[in-house]
This record gives structure tokens, sequence and C-alpha cells, in this order.
């Protein structure tokens, strides 16, 4: 059994036992009942599913209970944390996500840690704003007589649990935790609305990304000019772990490389058809010009045959030799160059 097929065989075993036992235990280990019993069967079905996923339980936003199946920031398990939501059976009372959500009550929740009693409350931060993304120092008192490692881990904690997983993941960029408070902190409560006031300049009306002009100098001292989706993160499309880089030549350039009229139009023809043979199974999320060049870069889900049905479109370019190489990229790292 390969790798894919494994992976849905372990999805609809999971989906299976949690209908037919996994949601009663459940249900009994939140109402105070033991929880053996669930911890070990839980743990063996999502593991199988992808090994390192982590689970746990969350109150839901209108009542009932959150079942949580999270990568817990690795891109490797993403894709596969996403095919498990993506089966999940409605049941009462019962959500899921493949994402930590933010804590109704974020501000008044404490937190045991090592010993320790905390209050979500007492942690402020200092927030940059870059070109992409938000950088951020988190601090607690506490901080001061923990180690580094510990911090970390309570920092992220409390992000996820005031933001959620999602919005730190796509616009917190660098991440500290001094020991000491920034002069220009803020409760952390408020961190959400400076992020979503910031993200929300770079989506269009229906909520897409939207894409960003970039210029620099290649190698050869050239101009590059290029085209990328804000945010060009591979969370905004977990299932999209393959890059697919499509490159073209073009007959009609400036005189300093990059396209010229006759050729743009072709260019942007062909973008669109990549983009409509991808379907919901990839998509182009930048490009590159330079030197009589354009490098598109496609994500696109590696269990479909997407990245075929790209490279067929591309051999079908009449102004030179078109090269398509594909590359497993589950962390986007391909495209680190243009995310700003």
């Amino acid at each position: 059994m390969n790798e894919v097929s494994g992976r849905h065989s372990a999805v609809a075993a999971f989906w299976d036992w949690w209908g037919q036992r996994g949601r009663g235990l459940a249900e009994s280990v939140i109402g105070g009942g033991p929880k053996d019993d669930l911890v070990a069967e839980m743990s063996a079905h999502i593991a199988a599913i992808g090994a390192g996923l982590q689970w746990e339980f969350a109150p839901g936003p209108a009542g009932g209970h959150v079942l949580v199946v999270t990568a817990a920031g690795d891109p490797q398990l993403r894709a596969p944390a996403r095919a498990w939501l993506r089966a999940a059976v409605p049941a009462p009372d019962w959500s899921y996500a493949d994402l930590r959500q933010p804590l109704p009550d974020a501000t008044d929740t404490e937190l045991e840690f090592a010993g320790r009693r905390l209050r979500l409350g007492d942690f402020v931060v200092a927030a940059y704003r870059g070109n992409t993304a938000i950088d951020v120092a988190v601090q607690h008192p506490v901080f001061m007589d923990i180690g580094e490692e510990e911090a970390a881990q309570l920092t992220y904690l409390a992000l996820d649990s005031f933001l959620g997983e999602e919005m730190v993941e796509t616009w917190i960029g660098e991440v500290s935790w001094p020991g000491e408070p920034p002069l220009d902190a803020f409760p952390l409560q408020h961190l959400r609305t400076v992020v979503a006031d910031f993200a929300a300049g770079f989506r269009t009306a229906e909520g897409e990304p939207q894409w960003v002009v970039l210029q620099g100098t290649g190698p050869s001292g050239s101009p590059v000019l290029a085209l990328a989706q804000v945010p060009l993160r591979q969370i905004t499309f977990p299932l999209f772990d393959t890059h697919v880089a499509v490159t073209v030549p073009y007959a009609d350039r400036t005189p300093d490389g990059l396209p010229g009229p006759g050729s743009l139009e072709a260019l942007r023809g062909l973008e669109d058809r990549l983009s409509e043979v991808l379907g919901a199974d990839g998509r182009v999320v930048a490009h590159q010009s330079s030197d009589g060049v354009r490098l598109l870069h496609a994500y696109v889900d590696g269990t479909s045959e997407a990245a075929d049905r790209v490279a067929a479109t591309a051999a079908e370019w009449d102004q030179g030799d078109a090269q398509t190489v594909v590359t497993p990229d589950p962390g986007w790292a391909l495209v680190n160059h243009l995310a700003g």
C-alpha cells in the first residue's frame, strides 16, 4: 500500500472508530470519566494518519466541543491534517478543525505549566509591522524564572490562544520572548485586532490573497520583476505540498530583458491556462521574469495528477522550449525569496 492509499485508509478508519466508539469515549472523558482508553485509541488512530500530528479538545464557539487535529507548525503534516478534516462526519454538539482555534475567553484562562499557574491575560506583546508579516516580542513575568525553551513554548501557546493557529502561521513573522517587557508593549489580547487590520490590506473583496510586485537584481546583474501572492505561505492551501516550476523563454523582450508587449499577452494567457487546468488541485502563486525567461511557481496537491496537466499545458508554449520541474516542497521553501 502506497503512502496516499495508506493515509486514506487511516482517515477512513479514524472516522469509523469515532462514530462507533471514539465520540462516546470523548464525551465520557469531557464529563469527568477515565481517559486512558480514549488517549491510547485516539493517539493510535491519529498517528496512523500522520506520525507527529497532535490532537486536543476545545470548547466550541457556540457551545459543544471541537476536536482539533493539528500539524502544530510542521508543514509536512498539514496535508494529512487537512485530509482528516475534509473527511469529517457531522455529529451533534461536535465540530472539527485542523488548526488550533482562538480561545473565546483567553484573557481569563489560566494555564498550569511546570508546576505554576499562569494567567493568559498577563502576557504582553510589542508588534512591528513588516512588508507582509508582523514581528512580535511576547513577554510574561514568569520568563525571568524559566529557560528559553519553556519561554518559547509558552509564547506560541499564548499566541495560538489569542489569535488561533491559522492567523499566527499566516501573518506572524519573527517571534521573540524577552525577559523584560518591551517599552512599547500592550496586552496580548489586543494583538488580534492589530493582525486582522494588517491582513485586511492583503485580501480581495472575495477573500482571496492579493498580489504584490517585487523588483530586484539577478545573478547576472539584470533586473528581475516578480509578482507573488500575499501571504505566500502553504497554510493558505494546506494540501498543495508539491512545487511545479515552469520556465518559459519569451521572444519579445525589452532592452533590460523583461517581457515586451508582444510576449506579455501570451505569458498572461499561459498563466490563465495553467490556472484552468489546475482547477481545485493547485494554484499559480508567483512568477518572476529576467533575461528573457519567465519562471512560474505553482503548488499542487501531490496526490493528484495536476503536475502532469501543468507540464502538458506548458509544452504547448510556442516561443521556445518550456521546462517543467516537479519538487516535493510542503513548506513552500522554494518561494521563500518572494515572500517579502
